[in-house]
């Protein structure tokens, strides 16, 4: 394969501008993102580096090198081919956070096949549609998962399922471990970057859940964002972690893959239980993490547990990027202090991931930051065509375009609904000003009309979030025979906070008093949590179904 780099340090710039009008695009029309992220490494010497540092809470602490990884990606990259995975075969990878998780990536794009990532908190029923949806060949799951393993055994036209930490017991199933020791050399398949590499499947929140296709470009085309969330990543010494699982593009797209492709090491955090705030400071403090991707949710509660977190751990932190939900001003502020280092914000969707993004040079907390160098994004109107600063309408980013998708898997006719014009919709209400940052106003579908105005949800629920009884809050439009539609909040309290009506009508005149008239909470009610997809995502469409059990909400 030819070398290749697309490395922002390598530009001298000292404004957006500058960045933004000089950065130009280096795409290979061959590229394997499996010999990017392991053989490129082993051509520059880097077998003995560290590539993967491997945590749980069973207390199972290991290191695998790019060697390592090379070497056990292509015994599996010999299993899967002895089975017939070869080029465009579509193969299952349902794990939590752990090198096992590269070593099948590695194996799987190597070979020319596509990945098929599956969130480790999706359920079975929503594993097995992925499967068969996709038409795939293999799985590698935990073994730990006996429901997943019977289910996909009995799936016709999968021929293998890969097994982690539990012995196979006959029939389709296989070692992983045993199976990536076994075999022997594999040469990388000269895929061309347009060619597919990536599966992801979004959480269907509006029906069944599609599949969205990413050629091995994808990789390419995070990386400048990356660099730049980042601050200029890597750099000597760096570290890399994130709270999101690896089934996600949030965690591969976003710090696993580029990471690697750097040559620089990720921590694999396996937990058996959910986010504990405490133990990710304690295990970014053992490993020395010095850039982490902690999403909104999980800020929140370190923000709740330890609100001075460089107090009680000896944190390394130089950058924190999040993303996922817009955090809110408040809560980027906070973290800006607590953590003594730039907090960037950054966007993108599932389909055209990390194109927009802050960094120290022109952060702007609140907002998702600028286009990101070699990203053109705009808010158009219905038709696709661009809208005067300050105008609120659909935020879109011109295609072609490297971190784009190739399509919905076997639905082209929902691929061709997302784009107008040339621009690919991603599906969110936004604002563009007139220094060009990115307004995030909330899923289209989410936008709530009260009085005649067009409201997001988003900053409604900043305002209520800034309350000091509350820990976080939703936001819906409810209809209502008088009004039209009106208001309502779904609010999780503080820990010592007992739900009242005094709490209420504080809450509803905080809002008023610092939003609109028209914009507080009519009706607000008191939840323990609030519903939320397998990447942390709010379900505000859990709530609209639940209250269109109780009579009808706003459609959108």
């Amino acid at each position: 394969m030819k070398e290749l780099e697309i490395d922002l340090r390598k530009y001298l710039f000292s404004s957006y501008n500058e960045i933004y009008i000089n950065f130009k695009w280096n795409i290979p029309e061959y590229f394997n993102i499996g010999y990017a992220i392991i053989d490129r490494n082993m051509e520059k010497g880097l077998g003995d580096r560290p590539a993967i540092y491997y945590l749980d809470d069973e207390g199972d602490r290991r290191v695998l090198t790019f060697g390592d990884l090379k070497r056990l990606s292509d015994g599996l990259a010999s299993s899967l081919r002895d089975l017939g995975v070869g080029r465009g075969d579509v193969v299952g990878v349902y794990l939590q956070p752990r090198p096992e998780v590269v070593v099948s990536l590695g194996a799987i794009y190597r070979l020319g096949a596509v990945a098929l990532s599956i969130s480790p908190l999706i359920g079975i029923e929503g594993v097995e549609y992925r499967l068969r949806h996709s038409g795939a060949k293999a799985l590698v799951v935990e073994g730990a998962r006996r429901d997943v393993v019977d289910g996909a055994a009995k799936i016709d036209g999968l021929r293998a399922v890969y097994v982690v930490g539990s012995e196979p017991r006959g029939g389709k199933e296989y070692s992983l471990e045993d199976q990536s020791k076994s075999g022997g050399r594999v040469d990388v398949a000269a895929t061309k970057s347009e060619e597919p590499a990536q599966l992801f499947y979004t959480s269907g929140s509006t029906g069944p859940p599609k599949g969205v296709l990413h050629a091995h470009r994808f990789l390419l085309g995070h990386i400048p964002t990356y660099q730049l969330y980042f601050e200029l990543a890597p750099r000597e010494g760096d570290v890399f972690w994130t709270n999101a699982d690896w089934g996600w593009i949030g965690a591969l797209g976003d710090v696993v893959l580029p990471s690697l492709y750097f040559g620089m090491p990720v921590l694999a955090y396996r937990r058996s239980k959910g986010f504990s705030a405490g133990e990710a400071l304690k295990a970014m403090e053992e490993y020395g993490v010095t850039a982490a991707f902690i999403t909104p949710t999980a800020l929140r509660m370190i923000r709740r547990e330890y609100p001075q977190p460089l107090r009680d751990f000896g944190l390394r932190l130089r950058a924190v990027s999040t993303a996922g939900e817009a955090p809110g001003r408040e809560l980027v502020e906070w973290a800006l202090q607590a953590f003594k280092a730039p907090v960037n914000e950054f966007y993108g969707c599932t389909e055209a991931n990390l194109v927009v993004t802050n960094h120290s040079l022109w952060a702007r907390p609140g907002s998702a930051g600028k286009p990101a160098p070699g990203h053109v994004v705009d808010v158009v109107d219905e038709d696709g065509r661009p809208l005067p600063p300050g105008s609120e309408g659909l935020i879109a980013v011109k295609l072609p375009d490297p971190a784009a998708f190739l399509g919905y898997w076997k639905n082209p006719e929902a691929t061709a609904a997302k784009i107008r014009n040339g621009w690919f919709i991603i599906g969110d209400a936004g604002v563009k000003d007139v220094e060009g940052y990115i307004w995030f106003r909330g899923r289209v579908d989410d936008v709530i009309k009260v009085a005649g105005y067009r409201l997001g949800p988003e900053e409604v629920e900043e305002v209520i979030a800034r309350h000091p009884a509350v820990l976080e809050a939703a936001v819906i439009g409810k209809p209502d025979p008088i009004r039209g539609t009106i208001v309502k909040a779904f609010v999780v309290l503080r820990p010592g906070v007992e739900p009242s009506e005094e709490v209420k009508r504080d809450i509803q005149n905080f809002v008023k008093s610092r939003l609109a008239a028209y914009a507080y909470p009519r009706e607000i009610e008191f939840l323990d949590q609030l519903p939320r997809t397998e990447t942390g995502k709010l379900k505000r469409y859990e709530l609209r179904r639940r209250e269109m059990e109780r009579g009808n909400v706003q459609s959108g």
